[in-house]
């Protein structure tokens, strides 16, 4: 589901970090490189901030921060430190890394609730790994958009979440992952995250990856959230016809513009049943389960 890095964001093409590079007309990808192992370095990254032209960068991205193993603690710091001259970014990017650089599921991540208390005029945050994950609880009033992807999502994260107050966010997305890989909660840990004026103007919900698809898709079936939703996306999870059944059976699923289904476990006959709801909706790539000693196994998109 993650085969290349981002190319373009916020309408600017990303580059890998050159220095003194960038300044307003591309995004910079900071990061360790296998084949260059001395490509990152904290220090470089506020050498390049401390700039006066920084007041001009738009947006940041960033690789791993060192070999496996390593965090975003650093970084974090930097930016933090660096935030008053930041006055034009409007994203974030904290994990911009292939599987071949990296296993998502151990992408060591940091405090992403201090970035965004930093940056008040952020409009994208995306995050990518969930070891070592938290989030401090924050207010944002210009996030927008919040993209967080793991192979396994610490409950706390959501709990805290859920504590947040980020009055124009308007894509929630996230990966909640297998219990093998670090998810150890249930629909009851998700659902105050979706509670109806915590996120007033939320139109894009994506709850992608995982292992509790069919559970969630009964639960956000009946949820008063699904009454201001757009779009709705449980792709790369575990949902069979279960789960199936109970968005057929909502009235409000009939709402939406588009219904993301992709990479899941539907049968054959659900699938032109739920493409009949009214909204777009992606049933592209099911899988079928493994067989475990006789019983069937399913698995998400990207555990590890």
């Amino acid at each position: 589901m993650i085969d290349d890095h981002m190319t373009t964001w916020f309408g600017l093409p990303v580059e890998d970090y050159q220095p003194g590079a960038g300044y307003g007309t591309t995004i910079q990808r900071f990061g360790f490189s296998y084949e260059n192992e001395d490509d990152f370095d904290p220090a470089a990254l506020a050498t390049y901030l401390a700039d006066p032209r920084a007041a001009t960068i738009k947006a940041l991205v960033f690789g791993m921060p060192g070999e496996a193993g390593e965090d975003f603690d650093d970084i974090i710091r930097v930016l933090v430190e660096n935030a008053p001259k930041l006055t034009s970014l409007r994203g974030i990017f904290l994990g911009d890394i292939l599987q071949e650089e990296n296993e998502m599921s151990w992408i060591e991540q940091g405090d992403i609730g201090l970035v965004l208390a930093a940056f008040p005029q952020l409009e994208e945050l995306r995050v990518r790994g969930g070891a070592s994950l938290e989030l401090t609880p924050c207010g944002n009033p210009g996030l927008r958009r919040l993209v967080i992807e793991t192979g396994g999502l610490p409950t706390p994260v959501l709990h805290n979440l859920a504590r947040c107050t980020f009055p124009n966010l308007e894509h929630l997305e996230l990966w909640l992952g297998d219990d093998g890989y670090g998810w150890d909660g249930g629909v009851e840990d998700v659902l105050p995250v979706i509670e109806p004026g915590l996120f007033p103007k939320l139109k894009s919900l994506g709850l992608r990856n995982s292992m509790i698809a069919n559970e969630l898709a009964a639960a956000v079936a009946v949820a008063p959230v699904l009454g201001q939703l757009e779009a709705l996306d449980f792709s790369g999870g575990t949902m069979t016809d279960e789960g199936a059944e109970a968005l057929l059976a909502s009235p409000g699923i009939r709402g939406l513009k588009s219904l993301n289904l992709y990479r899941n476990y539907l049968g054959d006959d659900m699938i032109p049943r739920l493409q009949a709801l009214g909204p777009q909706v992606n049933t592209a790539d099911q899988e079928e389960p493994d067989d475990w000693d006789g019983e069937p196994h399913y698995s998400v998109a990207v555990g590890e």
